[in-house]
């Protein structure tokens, strides 16, 4: 099997560091504490009296949280994925290789979601607490997990982006974490906005319409709609994989462009760059 040697070369030297046992571990023990405080404060000490509603609404929040987490996590691991190696001065290096620039691109990407990935496999057990209960089917969690393992690959996808088009990391961290707020708070806040202005004037079609696409494009939103906590049309996760590929494919260009200009001779206002562009 061939696998791709960079993606090969950073599984190697980011599980062989003591960053990732820690992260881990402390990422686990953490949730862990957190769900059973939840589950206790539910219960209130008592098995007898925990309704299927209550242990949902621990699913629920452990879900979103972790959301949360992850979503500003993944920049941190990803976000100085290239720009790090053009600081490092060993870009030049890695472009001597005959890797294509989305090979590159792609191995990249895996590396930095892979740790991530892992702390969503690490907390599986503590979702199958609330099947005692009776508060989510298996369908759920697989969608839940589904949709928070895609959106740590999408934000990983955009960091590396931003990490190849900026040349420096602080400025690729900055992008990074502006396009994660985007996504988290400034697309929710909007449209919750125009939710209430909807609700207010039954009349505002036009606001209810667009709060709709604004929370269509929020990954917190989408996931309480997998779990029912929330009204959303059933074709909404459809717009926020549509919407957020397409930037990814947009932002791919411009990365490939600065990676290695030869690969894009064949269009137009394409420049020779000369070596110092790639230092």
């Amino acid at each position: 099997m061939n696998i791709n040697p960079l993606l090969r070369k950073e599984f190697r030297q980011r599980m062989r560091t003591n960053r990732a046992p820690f992260v881990i571990t402390a990422y686990t023990v953490v949730m862990s504490l957190l769900t059973f405080f939840l589950l206790y404060e539910n219960v209130q000490g008592q098995l007898l009296p925990l309704l299927p509603v209550r242990s949902e609404q621990v699913f629920v929040i452990l879900s979103l949280l972790q959301m949360m987490v992850v979503a500003l996590m993944t920049p941190a691991f990803a976000a100085g994925s290239i720009s790090g190696e053009r600081e490092r001065r060993t870009l030049v290096v890695l472009l001597t290789t005959p890797l294509s620039p989305l090979r590159i691109l792609g191995g990249k990407i895996l590396s930095s979601s892979a740790l991530l990935g892992l702390l969503l496999v690490t907390t599986l057990p503590l979702y199958s607490l609330v099947f005692l209960f009776g508060a989510a089917v298996p369908a759920e969690v697989v969608a839940v997990f589904a949709f928070q393992l895609f959106t740590i690959v999408l934000i990983a996808t955009l960091s590396v982006l931003w990490s190849t088009i900026a040349l420096r990391s602080g400025w690729s961290t900055v992008l990074s974490y502006a396009t994660v707020g985007w996504m988290v708070v400034v697309s929710g806040a909007v449209g919750y906005g125009l939710q209430i202005i909807s609700r207010r004037d039954p009349m505002e079609f036009f606001a209810a319409h667009w709060a709709v696409i604004f929370l269509s494009l929020n990954p917190l939103w989408i996931e309480a709609s997998f779990e029912t906590a929330v009204n959303a049309p059933a074709h909404a996760w459809v717009e926020f994989v549509a919407f957020y590929c397409v930037l990814a494919l947009l932002l791919t260009l411009p990365s490939i462009w600065r990676l290695r200009p030869q690969a894009l001779r064949k269009l137009p206002a394409v420049k020779r760059l000369s070596e110092q562009d790639y230092e």
